[in-house]
């Protein structure tokens, strides 16, 4: 057969044998002058199309291929329900998931040799060879495929190792995988040469009656009578189809020589191989899914639906092989042969879906047993499927006749990812769930095969036709941007008028319960503005748009980082929405933002459309300030650096610049991490590095000087008004000094126990001077449990006498105010510290991360740092007291660093505007 979209085979064929494929539906039948289709129109129609397969070579071939699923079909219908009665639903169920592995083993095995032996035939006098070495070629994959199935079962199929535990078995096994694919290829062969007849009598009359013979002396070997009895009707398939090779076409074995035309068109044959590998994903494991999840029977109910299914589907299929065919021999035909082709389909497989689900009751019932009722329903869903599996067919085999490989390709990883992840998802609802991951899988990727070929300049089609397809394409336009028909433009940098006015996102914001995130984000948006002033400016964030649609007038969106980190949702749905940016969001990157990329993102969540909408709509996208572009060892690491990158690399994809606000970047502890790190950064128009540190750090990752350069922390540039009389609200007259002390859940238990007591007796320890110490909350989030209160509260616990604690959520503006009041603070938050810090206030930073002594060097005051790690009794006690000794110089340092410092802060609206005037021309998808 010749096709990359295999599906599973018909009753009968098992495996190999007819599966269905996608193509584009056609026209519908013409309605009568009520504007309803008519029984006796329809009559006339087929009969029409009977007259007209005579004369049309397409018809004429899809008639027999039609008969040749429709014989194999009937012979194999009445294999599979002489199986029902004399083998139980687990034999059934075990055989089916060994038959159907050896179909798709059959697939794995053509290397893409069964579409190039009939679009690219070797001359005459080299069609021999051409066809010889492509046999033996598929005879040697299918025994390589096969062992290696083989030995992959503990992984994937523990219920099948007695099968390999035999070595006649295996060794059977093995073979049968073979003889299915160079059967596949046979097939192909008598396509091409036009002789389709032949399939009809191999598959559909030799093959199936050999093998319906067979269960009834094999029903002693259980299970495997039932694979030995399709093993058996391959090999009687091959057999024959070699023979008659050799009667028709005089095929001579002969191996030697060049001109075979297999290495000159390798590059279509890995095409095709590639996106029938990708096909053959969902075929493979939704038998598993179905026989892990759901047990045996289940799988039996599966595979007798599925395969009556196919019985619809084998129209397209047959209809398409034939296209295929006669396009091949004369390309200038593409467009009424396709044509001709969709309106057939149409007019058969129609009428077929229609009967397959109203008698789908009285079809399972020929099975006995619990088949009515159990595999019905998806027998239905899976008839209506059918529509959308002939949609995928013609737009595949399209695609593959004008070469366009890569649309091929991308078409078959939705529909594997769109139909295995929904199966997987849905798999706990019952078997009819797969009936529509199947459906939907298909509807998917054949939209988007269609897209794809509208976009195809076609031969044989006139000027007129030509000028009229581009004139319903529509240009590339970026969301909410008009450009122009021909190459688009660069986004004008800088403010924009009042029809067009800039766009910046803000992307990696945080939560406003982390105070110092927040306020970098307001900072952030005020510096963006101050830069465009008329710009729009949207965030996206790790804030829930339904709960705070807005922040500081900047409309959020939400983004992909916060729907798969999303904390409000069981642990399940998390790692199955992780699994889909992981599988699906690359896709969307490297897909243009033309029509198949807006389909596509139609299957995607809102949420995570809608910051890939922003962010091609953008004309800057700024990479929020603040201490995230990093990863720990782990899978966790890998993601963060991921997740963190995703927008920023779609950003590049689409042309759209990059600044990264003034951060900290790093540690990267794997290889794979640095690189992406790298190759994120060094397509941005700005990096800014607010320590030496980062600096050294990107430079160890392969990013030096171009877009990097060093800045200040925007925190320091956030100074709000005062809010509220704090000293009033703790109950804190003025005489009494006031120490501010911030920590976090940072260290492993033991560590964390041994932090928090040390703390705790400092606190102990500055109480005894007169002093009062408040434990402040810097972080409040409920996310990933990061909130300073719960340490606060043990920290509590611990000390003498409990200090005071502010224990509700307070917003970071006016927690600012607080910092402001201290007499000193011990900082282990480290915005708390610049909170501190911009307010005259003197600090000890406790580490956790290089940002804080790299801020802290900066200003001179890289004494008072000490690593969370060293942190004791005598450690803090000794720092308390030299700032107690020493705050005078401490306040002296301060006045000498802070202004400038704080003024280098204030430089971002400027680099803005530098960066935008650098804008590159905006990719052209």
């Amino acid at each position: 057969m010749t096709t990359d979209r295999p599906r599973s085979p018909a009753p009968g064929a098992d495996g190999p044998g007819r599966p269905g494929r996608a193509s584009r539906s056609g026209r519908p039948v013409r309605p009568d002058r009520a504007g309803r289709t008519t029984g006796v129109g329809l009559v006339a129609r087929l009969a029409r199309a009977v007259r007209t397969a005579r004369h049309d070579q397409v018809a004429r071939s899809s008639v027999y291929l039609m008969a040749a699923t429709v014989s194999t079909s009937a012979l194999g219908f009445l294999f599979w329900v002489a199986a029902a009665r004399l083998f139980s639903p687990s034999q059934v169920g075990t055989a089916t998931s060994l038959t159907n592995a050896i179909s798709l083993i059959a697939y794995f095995s053509l290397c893409g040799l069964n579409s190039t032996l009939v679009r690219f035939p070797a001359a005459p006098e080299r069609r021999h060879a051409q066809i010889n070495r492509a046999v033996l070629l598929v005879f040697g994959a299918g025994c390589l495929l096969g062992t290696g199935y083989l030995l992959g079962l503990p992984l994937y199929g523990t219920r099948l190792l007695a099968v390999r535990a035999d070595p006649v078995q295996a060794g059977l096994i093995v073979l049968f995988c073979a003889l299915s694919a160079v059967n596949l290829l046979t097939d192909a062969v008598f396509v091409g040469e036009r002789l389709a007849q032949y399939n009809t009598l191999v598959d559909g009359v030799l093959q199936g009656l050999a093998k319906l013979g067979l269960p009834f002396l094999l029903t002693g070997l259980g299970s495997f009578g039932l694979v030995a009895s399709i093993g058996g009707g391959y090999a009687v398939a091959v057999l024959a189809s070699l023979w008659f090779l050799r009667r028709r076409i005089g095929l001579r074995p002969t191996v030697l020589g060049g001109g075979t035309r297999l290495r000159e068109h390798l590059g279509f044959s890995a095409g095709s191989y590639l996106s029938s590998l990708l096909n053959l994903v969902p075929l493979l494991v939704l038998p598993l899914l179905v026989l892990q999840r759901l047990g045996a029977e289940a799988a039996a109910y599966y595979f007798v639906a599925f395969q009556i299914a196919n019985l619809a589907n084998a129209v397209p299929f047959a209809v398409c092989e034939s296209m295929f065919a006669e396009v091949s021999a004369d390309e200038s035909r593409l467009v009424p042969v396709l044509r001709r082709s969709a309106r057939l389909i149409v007019l058969l497989q129609l009428p077929a879906a229609v009967a397959l689900a109203a008698g789908s009751g009285l079809l399972l019932r020929l099975f006995g047993g619990s088949y009515p009722a159990r595999a019905q329903g998806l027998l239905v869903v899976l008839a209506v499927g059918t529509g959308a599996v002939a949609l995928n067919t013609v737009g595949s085999f399209a695609l593959k006749l004008v070469r366009r490989m890569a649309p091929l390709v991308w078409s078959n990883v939705v529909y594997a990812v769109v139909t295995v992840g929904l199966a997987a998802a849905w798999a706990g609802r019952g078997l009819i769930w797969f009936g529509y991951a199947w459906g939907l899988g298909n509807l998917a990727s054949g939209l988007i095969a269609v897209l794809a070929l509208a976009r195809t300049p076609l031969p044989g089609r006139t000027t007129a036709q030509q000028t009229a397809a581009e004139r319903t394409t529509p240009e590339r336009t970026t969301p909410e941007r008009t450009t122009a028909p021909a190459t688009p433009s660069p986004a004008p940098a800088g403010p924009r008028t009042e029809h067009a006015p800039m766009r910046v996102l803000v992307v990696n914001a945080y939560v406003r319960e982390n105070a110092g995130d927040a306020a970098l984000l307001a900072v952030c948006l005020r510096q963006v503005r101050a830069a465009f002033p008329e710009a729009v400016v949207t965030v996206a964030g790790m804030e829930d748009p339904v709960v705070h649609p807005a922040f500081d007038g900047a409309a959020n969106i939400g983004s992909i980082r916060r729907y798969v980190a999303d904390a409000g949702i069981g642990t399940a749905r998390r790692i199955a929405r992780k699994a889909l940016g992981l599988l699906a969001l690359p896709l969307v990157l490297s897909l243009p933002s033309r029509a198949p990329g807006r389909l596509l993102r139609t299957l995607l969540p809102t949420e995570v459309w809608r910051e890939v909408e922003a962010v091609e709509a953008a004309d800057l996208v700024v990479s929020m300030g603040g201490g995230y572009f990093n990863a720990r060892p782990g899978l966790d690491g890998y993601q963060n650096v991921f997740y963190v990158a995703l927008p920023l690399l779609l950003a590049h994809r689409r042309g759209v610049p990059v600044v990264f606000a003034p951060q900290s970047f790093g540690p990267f502890p794997a290889p794979a991490q640095r690189r992406l790190a790298a190759y994120v950064l060094r397509r941005a128009a700005l990096v800014l590095t607010r320590e030496d540190v980062s600096t050294d750090i990107l430079a160890r990752c392969g990013v030096r000087g171009g877009p990097v350069r060093r800045a200040v922390d925007s925190g320091f540039a956030f100074a709000p008004p005062p809010r509220g009389d704090w000293r009033a609200r703790l109950g804190v007259g003025p005489e009494v000094p006031l120490v501010g002390v911030t920590a976090r859940q940072w260290l492993a238990a033991a560590e964390q126990d041994r932090y928090e007591r040390a703390l705790a007796q400092t606190i102990d320890a500055v109480r005894a001077t007169g002093a009062q110490v408040v434990l402040i909350p810097q972080v409040t989030t409920d996310y990933l449990g990061d909130d300073d209160r719960i340490v606060d509260r043990r920290i509590a616990g611990h000390c003498a006498t409990p200090p005071l604690r502010v224990d509700e959520r307070v917003d970071f503006r006016e927690l600012k105010g607080l910092y402001g009041e201290c007499a000193y603070v011990l900082g282990t938050r480290f915005h708390s510290v610049i909170f501190a810090l911009t307010s005259g206030v003197p600090c000890i930073a406790i580490e956790y991360e290089h940002k804080t002594r790299g801020i802290m060097r900066d200003l001179g005051l890289e004494s008072w740092v000490l690593p969370i790690a060293e942190v004791s009794a005598a450690s803090l006690g000794t720092l308390v007291e030299r700032l107690r000794l020493g705050r005078e110089e401490y306040l002296r340092v301060l006045a000498e660093r802070m202004p400038g410092y704080v003024a280098r802060a204030e430089e971002l609206p400027e680099l803005l505007r530098a960066a935008a005037d650098r804008t590159p021309e905006r990719v052209a998808a």
